[in-house]
């Protein structure tokens, strides 16, 4: 059962989730720039909260630039709007179809075919399966490649929509998460994401180490991660784990 508490650090709310994990983590949350920790069942309070304090500079930054950031009306896919895959914007073309919703790309047109009187929702749920659909052919072609120059193998990847985070993955499963909207990027986002993920197999953190494998084996990596950390036009821009 998750323990979950709502401290007051430095004059902002932070929601602290106690689960079975063993590393904390702190987040920021558009668009309000909500505060969320995740730490360890058996952390005690003063380190959750020294721990905040030590990323207030980085928690402030994230909440300004949230904040300056101008507000989009929820997208309603429909036609004439502007949707990515792989890097690349098309236009959504609506058209009707009697049977099952389906996804073509004609052109510079992404076209939509849904049942009459289907809405927002459905239109969204229809191109997040597309989206997933393209994943799931693009991963296992980059994942061949990297786990064959690194050595290190995944169990399993998995996708899921993920609001704060590029991927993850639990080392001692062997499992690696990707994010949905890796799909709307260029394909050496997903390269480099699978990558990232994968040496997290062998070592942890972020660090001077960890740097130095991702040079080793793709020395472009830093642009990769700054496309993706920075979004562009109509991308989300989030962080790599």
């Amino acid at each position: 059962m998750v323990k979950v508490e709502t401290e007051n650090i430095a004059g902002i709310p932070v929601r602290v989730e106690y689960k079975a994990v063993k590393h904390l983590h702190l987040s920021v949350h558009p668009p309000l720039g909500d505060v969320r920790a995740v730490v360890p069942t058996a952390t005690k309070p003063e380190k959750v909260r020294l721990f905040v304090v030590s990323r207030l500079a980085w928690v402030r930054r994230k909440q300004r630039e949230m904040a300056q950031q101008p507000r989009r009306s929820p997208r309603q896919y429909t036609d004439g709007e502007s949707v990515f895959l792989w890097g690349k914007q098309y236009r959504i073309r609506l058209a009707n179809s009697t049977s099952s919703h389906t996804v073509n790309l004609v052109g510079d047109w992404l076209e939509l075919s849904v049942k009459a009187g289907t809405d927002r929702a459905g239109r969204q749920r229809t191109l997040r399966r597309f989206y997933r659909e393209e994943l799931e052919k693009e991963i296992p072609k980059a994942a061949k490649k990297w786990e064959k120059k690194t050595g290190l193998m995944a169990n399993e990847y998995r996708i899921k929509l993920m609001y704060t985070k590029w991927g993850s993955c639990n080392a001692e499963a062997k499992r690696v998460w990707l994010n949905l909207e890796l799909a709307k990027h260029p394909k050496s986002c997903l390269s480099y994401l699978l990558l990232h993920e994968l040496l997290h197999f062998q070592e942890r953190g972020h660090a001077t180490v960890f740097q130095a494998l991702l040079t080793k084996f793709l020395p472009g990596w830093r642009q990769a991660r700054d496309e993706l950390n920075n979004g562009f036009p109509g991308l989300p821009a989030l962080e790599t784990d």
